[in-house]
């Protein structure tokens, strides 16, 4: 069971070698060494399972038969501490149900069988192990990033619409049935047509990005804030009264109108209504509360703009 050469491309990953067999250890232990994992090795299933528990591997390489556990219980162990770690079971059993339970229900990447004729078939299944590991976790990341582009908005990192209702139309129902304080703030942006016309589109990006900003800087980390519609934000305030809502909204609007935003040669002025409106226990549903918001944007920008209206 000697390999043939220790002249072989360099590899990375993490190893955990699980075998009661001391000759076997040792031969995997240097091969793999040599091939450029870090290793380490385990003589029994319990100081396995110990391992697994305080150390992190890519792949696991477990005999099936041990004392203190046997590697479906090795399996189960690295799956618990790394969802994403591949277990390769090593049987010398003429009996292979165990090896068959893991491949079919514990997620086992593989198995050999002992005595394997040459050490490198165990390097190319490891090999192919680390690499569907690599796989894996790139699959995940990416499922995670199309999930949280779903949800926000590229430009400003607020929510999107879609994500705003699936939080705020929850808090409504919650508010509604322990009649709780919420309350909700529309803003709009005034004459932000002007400002992509006259400046350009980077300069109202410039300007989205900036105000969003400005938002989350007033905001409480339980308020709810997201692109409602191009230059429309909206904003859900749980517990929270007309009063306080008012006051928020009028801290967003002058901290806008404080400073130009730089857009770069130059700096635009910027200016934002904004309509408030407050749970009633009238309200049947989270679209009465954003049409009052709405009604009462409209009014802010009808009276010239730059203010806060309420209505309800």
């Amino acid at each position: 069971m000697a390999a043939n050469s220790f002249n072989m491309a360099p590899a990375t990953g993490r190893l955990l070698i699980a075998d009661d067999d001391e000759s076997i250890r040792t031969l995997l232990v240097r091969y793999f060494t040599a091939a450029g994992y870090t290793v380490q090795a385990c003589p029994d299933g319990a100081s396995t399972v110990g391992a697994l528990a305080t150390g992190q591997y890519d792949v696991v390489v477990t005999d099936v038969l041990m004392p203190g556990a046997n590697g479906l219980d090795v399996l189960r162990a690295a799956k618990a501490a790394d969802p994403f770690t591949e277990v390769i079971f090593l049987t010398g059993a003429p009996d292979l149900t165990t090896t068959m339970k893991a491949l079919r229900e514990g997620g086992a990447f593989d198995y050999i069988v002992k005595p394997f004729p040459n050490v490198e078939v165990l390097r190319a299944v490891v090999e192919h192990a680390a690499e569907r590991r690599t796989l894996r976790q790139e699959n995940e990341r990416l499922t995670q990033e199309i999930s949280r582009s779903r949800h926000t908005d590229t430009l400003t990192g607020t929510l999107t619409r879609t994500a705003f209702f699936l939080l705020s139309e929850r808090e409504f129902a919650r508010a509604a049935r322990h009649h709780d304080a919420l309350a909700l703030i529309m803003f709009d942006l005034d004459q932000f047509q002007r400002i992509n016309d006259q400046f350009g589109s980077a300069a109202g990006d410039a300007v989205l990005t900036r105000f969003a900003l400005i938002c989350r800087e007033q905001l409480r980390a339980e308020d709810v804030l997201a692109r409602y519609w191009a230059d429309k934000f909206i904003c859900l305030l749980p517990a929270a009264d007309v009063r306080s809502a008012e006051a928020v909204a009028d801290r967003v609007r002058t901290r806008t109108g404080a400073v130009p935003i730089p857009t770069g040669e130059t700096a635009v002025p910027v200016r934002v209504s904004a309509g408030v409106a407050s749970r009633q226990d009238a309200d049947r549903s989270l679209d009465t509360l954003i049409r009052r918001a709405e009604r009462a944007v409209r009014l802010a920008k009808g009276q010239g703009g730059d203010r806060v209206h309420t209505e309800g």
